[in-house]
């Protein structure tokens, strides 16, 4: 059996050596990163030296029931997969083999992060509490949007333009020359895909 292949990076990704004899000098922050056949198995997060998670990589919904029922306690797993030219990434935490936490982010070819999503447990049940989506022109983050609890848009941040925040309920009027018209997919939190 060929061993797993691993390696260090720090809090921006970049990959760093550590030496064990010689590890007095720690980022804040370091991952370790376990991978075999160049795919993720899992990841180590250590803050300041200290082991503070391990989330196991899965690759399909039999890999996160096969992970999910191999261990007890709490899990963290992070499932990746791709659904047209986006990236989706869900990390999920499960506490003796109930989901309890669920984060989702969907990347658009360029690595831009469009969606953002957080479920939280509400009454036993999971909810998406939290959706943010930002629009990206030539790797730009243009608008930053937000989303009342019904799904329905409540703000778009100009991130580029200070204080030209635009409130939804002013499309439409004379208020702003903003229009839904190829935002299609940013006017309310689902889909969670653009369509097109």
């Amino acid at each position: 059996m060929i061993p797993y292949i691993h390696h260090y990076t720090d809090a921006n990704g970049i990959k760093i050596t550590i030496e064990k004899e010689t590890s007095d000098y720690l980022p804040d922050y370091l991952f370790e990163t376990y991978s075999e056949n160049d795919i993720i198995i899992h990841k180590k997060t250590y803050i300041n030296g200290e082991l503070s998670n391990i989330s196991f990589y899965a690759y399909s919904e039999a890999d996160i029931d096969r992970l999910v029922h191999a261990e007890n306690g709490m899990v963290s797993i992070t499932f990746m997969y791709h659904q047209n030219t986006y990236k989706v990434t869900e990390n999920l935490t499960y506490i003796d083999h109930l989901l309890t936490d669920k984060r989702i982010t969907v990347e658009d070819a360029n690595t831009n992060i469009i969606c953002y999503k957080k479920y939280e447990p509400k009454e036993g049940v999971l909810t998406c509490v939290l959706t943010d989506k930002s629009y990206y022109k030539d790797n730009v983050n243009i608008y930053d949007f937000e989303y009342y609890p019904d799904g329905s848009c409540f703000m778009i941040t100009s991130v580029q333009t200070y204080q030209e925040d635009i409130f939804a309920w002013d499309i439409g009027t004379d208020a702003t020359n903003f229009t839904w018209n190829g935002f299609e997919y940013y006017q309310n939190a689902e889909p969670l895909i653009p369509e097109k």
